[in-house]
């Protein structure tokens, strides 16, 4: 879709957009200097360390690392993908954007595509009159009110009602121009025997929208006691597909963002009785199993999830399942589950809303936590053989799931319940270790790990200037491609390398702000605006070149280190042939160092050495 979109037209929109305008609508920003400042919009702090740049046009958080041009700061802020924020931002702008959003292989025509739009809107308007305003409404009114939800509520989250006659919305729609093939094949109506007839009737009316707040299909919850089913969502539709939709994410994720935090839930009624309690940062997946699209959706905003399900068998088994999909797309999880019979409505009816917020804070079990009481759930805890096998699952869920700090804790308990000594459990545990496969949590692409050591200050240095002057200037660009350079010291500069090279061999003359709007991994758009935004020293040829040889000496070092270490171990092992052959290797590394260190001109080495402490 990106490429859809011509580099001159995103350069076009940016230079018609004021960046401090646009942030200023969500951030308090106040001048300092030639820079703007605030409290970051996507972290807590009470400092600011939210900086704007209407120089450069661009933004950048000093402590959480957000960064990038007007586009990014609307894609992050309202959840957007490029495509959709360019959008957005082109109707501010007054440009006409030279592309749909519904051009896509096989997608239904845009003028199709907004009559589904525009009839779901109505449908939820009319709906809702009928709730608030009619006498067919009174007993959905009445119920809503008995299971505790507030006008305020209804309003909120646009309740409605479908009434019992057959054909009510499809008679409201068909009078305002809409052709009965489109609403069935939006799931606003059905076919019964050539006959078109409403999907949805008797039932409390819960509109579901996208990202941008459009409502784009319904939740129905019946009131007849026996009607089957209870619930009945739409159907997919051009419109509406379960597996990329989360209920209240339109309106939840900024709260979601700002808390780091989401609380999934089972159904829209558990959401709107969160809401009503003060939990704002919840949503849900509506009665399908979560997909890996929806845990990509949360993925965007929050770091960790609750899982607040029903504690009965189907939703510990519905926990089960999204705690792997979560986990797969890097998120943390805790599971937070009610006492078996009650849902969320019959908790805070019963205990207040205010218990509610206690109980999700207090009662989130970790992963291995809810994972343990699964087992003990089920183990037969009175015969020794019971224990055993309880203990071993145990042992094997600490293997697979849980951090060296969770396995020591969680053993000892387990070793003054069952009376065995830590140990024995240990040893156990290890030899597990070494024959179940392992199902950590990935860490993020560039995440380091807390043993790994940090990296002297001079070889990032000097890769962070390389990689700033190739993002200023093309010209720098191909004098370091032509240089062969091809790694640097962290991951993420290597990353990030590579993108830029990619970049501009795509985009030879497009602005750098085009590339950071790209980048989806939030490592690499927190270096890549943090160079932007930092003032650079001179840069030229010469010192450019010194930088690159700071780099390339860390880089042989750091093989003799790995040779030396490798010719050991030969030397350890008796292989002979090796270990000479090793040796081999680490003369030539050392001649190559040695001439990097000892370069053939004459006076002071340049000003990159200097900086980067390589003088």
């Amino acid at each position: 879709m990106m490429r859809k979109i011509p580099d001159a037209f995103v350069e076009e929109l940016r230079r018609r957009l004021d960046i401090v305008e646009i942030v200023s609508e969500y951030v308090q920003l106040r001048r300092t200097g030639r820079s703007w400042v605030g409290l970051c919009p996507f972290h807590n702090e009470r400092t600011p360390s939210f900086s704007v740049s209407p120089d450069r046009q661009m933004y950048h958080c000093f402590g959480c690392g957000a960064g990038g041009t007007v586009i990014r700061f609307v894609m992050d802020i309202d959840g957007l993908t490029f495509p959709e924020a360019v959008v957005k931002l082109a109707e501010r702008a007054g440009l006409d954007p030279p592309f749909s959003l519904d051009e896509t292989p096989g997608a239904t025509p845009h003028s199709r595509l907004d009559g589904m739009k525009e009839a779901h809107e109505l449908a939820a308007k009319l709906y809702s009159y009928i709730l608030m305003n009619t006498g067919a409404g009174v007993q959905a009114l009445t119920y809503l009110e008995t299971r505790g939800f507030p006008r305020q509520s209804l309003v909120e989250f646009g309740l409605g009602y479908a009434p019992k006659g057959s054909d009510t919305l499809v008679r409201f729609l068909r009078r305002r121009g809409f052709a009965e093939s489109l609403l069935v094949e939006a799931g606003l109506a059905v076919d019964v025997g050539g006959r078109v007839m409403d999907r949805f009737r008797d039932r409390v009316m819960v509109p579901i929208r996208n990202l941008q707040g459009q409502v784009i299909g319904f939740g129905g919850r019946a009131l007849a006691p026996d009607a089957k089913p209870k619930y009945l969502n739409s159907p997919e539709s051009p419109l509406f597909r379960k597996s990329e939709v989360l209920f209240h994410l339109d309106a939840a994720r900024r709260q979601i963002r700002k808390l780091g935090t989401a609380v999934l839930m089972e159904g829209y009624m558990d959401v709107i009785a969160a809401s009503r309690a003060g939990v704002t940062n919840a949503v849900a997946s509506m009665g399908t199993s979560l997909t890996e699209q929806h845990a990509q959706l949360l993925k965007r905003y929050a770091e960790r999830v609750i899982l607040a399900y029903d504690g009965d068998e189907a939703g510990i088994q519905a926990a089960k399942r999204a705690l792997d999909v979560l986990e797969q797309a890097g998120l943390s999880v805790q599971v937070a589950l009610f006492p078996e019979g009650e849902d969320p409505d019959d908790f805070i009816r019963a205990r207040g809303e205010r218990a509610f917020q206690r109980y999700l804070q207090s009662n989130a079990w970790t992963e291995v936590q809810f994972l343990l009481q699964d087992l003990r759930r089920n183990a037969n805890l009175e015969s020794m053989s019971g224990k055993m096998a309880f203990l071993r699952g145990a042992l094997e869920v600490l293997a697979q799931r849980a951090t060296p700090i969770e396995q020591d804790a969680e053993i000892r308990e387990l070793a003054r319940e069952f009376e065995v000594s830590v140990d024995a459990l240990k040893e156990e545990l290890s030899q597990l270790a070494k024959t179940l496969p392992g199902r950590h949590r990935p860490r993020r692409r560039f995440e380091r790990t807390a043993e790994a050591a940090p990296l002297p200050k001079g070889h990032v240095l000097a890769g962070n200037r390389l990689l700033q002057a190739m993002l200023l200037e093309h010209r720098w660009c191909e004098m370091l491609m032509q240089e062969g350079l091809d790694e640097l010291p962290l991951p993420e500069q290597t990353a990030l390398l590579a993108h830029i090279y990619q970049f501009r061999s795509e985009h030879p003359d497009a602005d750098t702000g085009f590339l950071l709007d790209q980048l989806d991994e939030p490592a690499l758009v927190r270096l890549a605006s943090s160079l932007l935004m930092e003032e650079p020293p001179q840069l030229d040829a010469r010192v450019l070149q010194d930088y690159l040889r700071t780099v390339r000496l860390y880089q042989l070092e750091t093989a003799y280190q790995r040779v030396l270490q490798q010719s050991v171990q030969a030397q350890v092992d008796g292989r002979m042939d090796d270990a000479a052959a090793l040796r081999g290797e680490m003369e030539a590394l050392q001649r190559q160092i040695q001439q990097l260190k000892w370069p053939q001109w004459t006076g002071k080495l340049g000003t990159g050495l200097k900086e980067a402490g390589q003088e």
